[in-house]
């Protein structure tokens, strides 16, 4: 019997048999069930459970300033050349306007010459009294008591010397170690006049000057106090100065001199609190448009570029400009903030608004007022 015929035979025997039929079918459904199991498990093993990593943004970089408080502006005023003593007109301590008298100075000869042509005028007047209307030598007189009064002018602008404050602010005056007041001008200032208004001077090394810009702002902590209040960047010199006495808080005494600082001024953003010679450290963060990123957080559709952020358990579209890119990190511009939560491995069905993977918005928000009690 041939195979053709011999697999018909057994066709019709299946076809009349109840029995078999129900063998073969249940084999069939229990061979059908274990290949959809195996593909199923391989799937599974290909795409394991998503579990979803983060990147917390770091701190901006900060640039530290060590200084102490100085008056915004301060007036030496030097004693007379001539070695006369001044006629002090202002006690120590006093407030002063601009243009306030401080001292008058004498000068004898000056005085003495002034009344000489006083005399001179007198006596002229009175000859030119004795005179009768139409003499001839009245011109001559009159002529001799104007050149007389010029040259007085001139004497008593000499005979008293008035030094004026060049400035507002509260004068103070420089004894000498007796406790007299100084006679005559020499290395030290007979006085000197502050503005009563503060600024903060400190120094800035060569590795942060080329990092700070006039009108950045700062955190100014007052040191004695332990108070912080703002301000802001005025002035930085493009030379550097001849000695450093102050370090910076990441640096080293014996480091810091080999290197070169530049002075640097801020303005309080108010007085109060502020007092003359407290020590200061002003803390200034730097590269404040810039954030770095993991590179394959950032999401490229196309039409634009961005990263996810957790928002208290709700993903936040932040769009961002990449600016540079070095391994796995890349520095971005954008509307990203230090601490920011950054996914650092978005899947393509993400979406903004959609609720961060394994975590409820209430269990984010728990999360979060936790770490803020700690």
């Amino acid at each position: 019997m041939s195979f053709k015929n011999k697999f018909q035979e057994g066709l019709s025997k299946l076809k009349s048999n109840r029995k078999i039929q129900i063998y073969v079918g249940v084999v069939a459904v229990i061979a059908i069930v274990a290949v959809g199991g195996i593909v199923i498990y391989n799937n599974s093993k290909d795409e394991p459970e998503y579990i979803m990593q983060t990147y917390t943004v770091p701190e901006y970089d900060k640039v530290f300033i060590n200084g102490t408080v100085v008056p915004k502006q301060s007036k030496d005023i030097a004693g007379p050349l001539n070695g006369v003593t001044p006629d002090i007109r202002v006690s120590n301590g006093q407030n002063v306007k601009k243009d306030d008298v401080l001292y008058i100075i004498k000068d004898e000869a000056a005085v003495n010459e002034a009344s000489s042509i006083k005399t001179q005028i007198s006596n002229l007047i009175r000859e030119k009294r004795s005179l009768k209307s139409d003499d001839p030598t009245l011109t001559s007189i009159n002529n001799q008591i104007a050149t007389l009064n010029t040259s007085l002018s001139t004497a008593n602008s000499k005979a008293y010397t008035r030094v004026k404050s060049p400035i507002d602010g509260k004068v103070y005056i420089n004894d000498d170690k007796e406790g007299n007041v100084q006679s005559s001008g020499g290395s030290s200032a007979l006085m000197t006049v502050q503005s009563s208004e503060y600024v903060m001077n400190g120094e800035l090394s060569e590795q942060d000057v080329s990092k700070i810009k006039t009108d950045m702002t700062a955190d100014v902590t007052i040191l004695p106090t332990g108070d912080t209040i703002k301000a802001r960047v005025n002035y930085i010199a493009q030379r550097p100065i001849v000695s450093s006495s102050q370090a910076t808080p990441t640096q080293n005494t014996s480091a810091n001199s080999s290197l070169s600082f530049y002075n640097v001024v801020l303005f309080f953003d108010t007085q109060e609190g502020i007092v003359d010679g407290y020590h200061t450290q002003a803390v200034i963060n730097v590269n404040t448009d810039k954030n770095k990123v993991p590179t394959k957080a950032i999401v490229n559709s196309g039409d634009e570029i961005y990263v996810f952020v957790d928002v208290d358990g709700v993903l936040k579209k932040v769009n961002v400009e990449i600016l540079s890119e070095s391994g796995d990190i890349s520095v971005v511009s954008g509307d990203l903030n230090p601490k920011d939560i950054v996914v650092k491995n978005p899947t393509k069905t993400m979406r903004d608004g959609d609720t961060v993977p394994g975590k409820s918005t209430k269990e984010s928000k728990d999360e979060k007022n936790s770490s803020k009690d700690v």
